[in-house]
């Protein structure tokens, strides 16, 4: 063999064998891998039940491990941006960020929906009780607001689950007194810092080998669709679903991330390289479970400060629910006009799309469920009732929810770079030093 063979031979193992170690290919082979298997035993009777179990157990252990890592690294990121007076600025971005995408992609929902209009198909629970969506809703409305009672700070944080509002409060208020304003507190300051290192620790392994958890909870998704059957029997409501989220993906949010940045930074590279979130995200429709892979995405992968993304990812993870708002829009109206059997109004269109924006900012609430909580709570505001036509949602809960968390994973990375932009930290990650 030549020495300039070698050489070309090197050159190939260097630049692909990192490339196969990336997440956003590992996350992708693991989904593609979930696929397989439900096409394999997804005809089995008790194939869903074993997978819905295993995927469920998976997610609360994703969940388990997130809450310390916030608990942690939310102080530790604010006493550091509050030390710098960076503090507000990283949270009005994120703030400003979450509003608008809200806002632009519910409205995208409506400008989707009137080009191409298409109604809700009927699915297996469409017969289900008038009250059946509607009573998930108000059980998941009324533990949200008994979690904000302050009754013991210690249980509060020890009990959270999935409304994570009160733990981000606690943590929040940790993180002012954090403040390293004078030479008694610069110890404690520098101790909590060093933890939140070793909760990154955490995060990147949990990000490595989060595609365990993607491959079962991807499996359990593609076999609920299977067993469902409701897409194969009416494909035009898939290829409707498909179209919506790649117009939100691809052309929405790279043009309001552009916006945002000034048309100085490539959105698509921020996109690409958020795909293992989003994919975590429309396996398990749980932006809880995968906030330490958005973290370690954003730090390792998009050029943010630890300490803008230890606290802009759980702020977004909140309020950055445009993917759901999204999916909510499209939900809605599909509905309208399967029940009325002709189109809504521009007036109830644009009623349902801002009413829905507003709503998705409160719908972390409902975690795991996003886009049905705010589908319900606008057919509530709006005054519409639809006589249990809505619990056809609950069949294409997987579907709904998984694709409305999909986009919101990729809200909360776009967010942490236009964070780290405002603030004026960003940089520049080669590819190859991306996870």
């Amino acid at each position: 063999m030549s020495e300039q063979t070698a050489s070309k031979i090197d050159y190939c193992i260097e630049v692909l064998y990192p490339l196969n170690m990336k997440t956003w290919i590992t996350y992708i082979a693991a989904m593609l891998m979930g696929l397989a298997t439900a096409l394999l035993f997804g005809s089995f009777p008790y194939t869903a039940g074993i997978l819905s179990s295993v995927s469920s157990y998976l997610i609360s252990l994703g969940v388990f491990i997130t809450i310390p890592i916030m608990f942690v690294t939310i102080p530790a990121g604010t006493a550091s941006l509050m030390k710098d007076r960076k503090g507000w600025r990283s949270a009005g971005a994120s703030l400003l960020w979450a509003v608008v995408s809200s806002l632009v992609l519910s409205f995208a929902a409506a400008l989707v929906f009137i080009i191409r209009p298409e109604a809700f198909p009927v699915t297996s629970s469409a017969g289900s009780a008038p009250g059946a969506l509607a009573s998930h809703v108000s059980y998941m409305l009324s533990s949200a607001k008994s979690a904000l009672f302050p009754i013991n700070a210690f249980w509060t944080v020890s009990s959270t689950t999935r409304f994570i509002v009160p733990l981000i409060i606690i943590a929040w208020i940790l993180g002012l007194a954090l403040k390293p304003s004078a030479d008694v507190i610069r110890p404690a300051y520098t101790t909590m810092n060093s933890f939140s290192e070793v909760m990154y620790r955490i995060s990147r392994t949990y990000s490595v080998y989060g595609f365990l958890l993607v491959f079962v909870s991807s499996a359990s998704f593609f076999t609920d669709i299977y067993q469902e059957k409701t897409l194969f029997a009416v494909p035009e409501y898939a290829e409707f679903l498909l179209i919506a989220a790649a117009a939100a993906i691809l052309v929405v949010l790279p043009v309001l991330y552009a916006v945002f940045t000034l048309f100085r930074k490539n959105p698509y590279r921020i996109i690409y390289r958020s795909i293992a979130p989003s994919v975590m995200g429309l396996t398990t429709a749980s932006t809880i479970a995968s906030i330490p892979l958005s973290e370690s995405v954003a730090r390792h992968s998009l050029g943010v400060q630890k300490r803008i993304a230890s606290t802009a990812t759980p702020l977004l993870a909140v309020i950055g629910k445009g993917g759901s708002a999204f999916v909510a829009v499209l939900s809605l109206l599909s509905l309208f006009l399967s029940t009325a059997e002709s189109a809504p109004s521009g007036t109830v269109i644009a009623a349902t799309a801002g009413t829905a924006a507003i709503v998705s900012l409160f719908s972390s609430a409902s975690a795991g469920t996003e886009a049905l909580m705010i589908t319900v709570t606008t057919l509530s505001l709006l005054g519409i009732n639809l006589y249990g036509a809505e619990n056809a949602l609950i069949a294409f809960m997987p579907i709904l929810c998984g694709m409305g968390a999909m986009i919101d994973n990729l809200i909360i990375g776009c967010g942490n770079s236009i964070a780290s932009r405002f603030v004026g930290t960003d940089v520049e990650v080669p590819y190859r030093d991306t996870l």
